[in-house]
């Protein structure tokens, strides 16, 4: 997660944890409390709320608490309504093209597509099947797989469900910070793994109480073998790595292409400079259509997010907003400013 700009999930992942951990230790008050909050920091987080609350509601009807129910139903509640507002109401709202622009990305289940069918889900779900099972073995790798010993772990479902839905490539592996929101629970569960084993030893014989006391010791320290290799690879490899603090010259190269833009401008720019301009600016991330006509365009043809790059970039930008002509007045080491000169007709 801290390998890319700052994100608001990084917000979910204490108020998950803190939540899972009330929730194992029978506090269902403070599960609900530290629960609540996720639905405003994104629009996927009221479902795994919901899932929370449907955990919480079999559990009361299993303990026959009423009041354990009534917190779990209105959570399930909470958090399916927060969900829904935001996605149809909220978003489109503040979206320039007042739409919700994840539907691009949903398939079958996107807007206007007419193909909400089983089938069309399903083969949805299994496309690039490899890669998606890969991506859920890595996420309980780190707690040895003891994570699917606890009904906790289902709570880690709707988040995956909903990537694995998307057509887009980029929610299905690790290379991004998407599993951030995922680890908790599963930490939690591998945690509530382990005491059920050691509460089951409890009242069992003396070999089945030194099986389970093995199995908890060698968990541990297979957890703490995994942590260390994983240590040195993926993202996390970065820490380690003395390159990672190395200021080169293309960074020194897009901060003097932002030093171009003024204070309170408007600015459309790819993804490594969108979060510093946007502390400054009304910015906007150049993946995104359409945008209005920007006063200023950042834009690092090194790292676009285009393949290929375009051949011309004056032109390339040109064309996403036609009718408006823009200056180039900076370029070094494939990072360009261009300034727009003349404004669109009424604009």
């Amino acid at each position: 997660m801290i390998d890319f700009d700052f994100h608001e999930i990084a917000f979910a992942v204490p108020l998950l944890a803190c939540s899972l951990s009330a929730l194992l230790r029978g506090k269902t008050r403070a599960a609900v409390i530290w629960a609540l909050p996720l639905v405003f920091i994104k629009e996927d987080q009221g479902f795994t709320v919901a899932a929370i609350g449907l955990l919480i509601l079999v559990k009361a009807w299993r303990a026959r608490s009423n009041s354990a129910a009534d917190a779990g139903l209105f959570l399930v509640l909470w958090g399916i309504a927060w969900s829904l507002v935001e996605i149809v109401v909220i978003i489109p709202h503040f979206n320039v093209a007042h739409q919700y622009p994840y539907w691009n990305d949903g398939g079958a289940i996107g807007a206007g597509t007419g193909q909400h069918t089983v089938s069309a889900l399903a083969g949805q779900v299994t496309n690039a099947y490899r890669q998606k099972l890969e991506t859920t073995a890595m996420i309980l790798l780190p707690v040895a797989f003891l994570a699917l010993r606890s009904p906790i772990v289902l709570l880690a479902v709707p988040s995956l469900v909903l990537r694995f839905l998307s057509v887009n490539s980029y929610f299905w592996g690790t290379a991004w910070h998407y599993n951030a929101t995922v680890m908790p629970i599963v930490f939690i569960a591998a945690i509530d793994t382990l005491a059920r084993v050691r509460a089951a030893r409890s009242g069992a014989g003396q070999v089945r109480r030194a099986l389970a006391t093995a199995t908890v010791r060698l968990s541990l320290v297979a957890m703490l073998a995994i942590a260390a290799v994983l240590a040195f690879r993926f993202p996390l490899d970065g820490l380690w790595n003395s390159q990672t603090y190395l200021i080169d010259q293309h960074v020194r190269a897009e901060d003097a292409a932002m030093a171009k833009v003024p204070d309170g401008m408007t600015v459309e720019t790819t993804l490594t400079m969108l979060a510093p301009l946007a502390a400054r600016d009304d910015t906007f991330w150049i993946g995104t259509s359409p945008n209005p006509p920007p006063q200023y365009i950042v834009f690092d043809e090194s790292n676009s997010g285009w393949n290929p790059p375009p051949s011309n970039v004056l032109t390339f930008v040109e064309q996403r907003h036609p009718g408006v002509v823009y200056q180039q007045i900076f370029l070094d080491d494939d990072v360009y400013v261009f300034h727009r000169s003349e404004p669109t007709t009424g604009g």
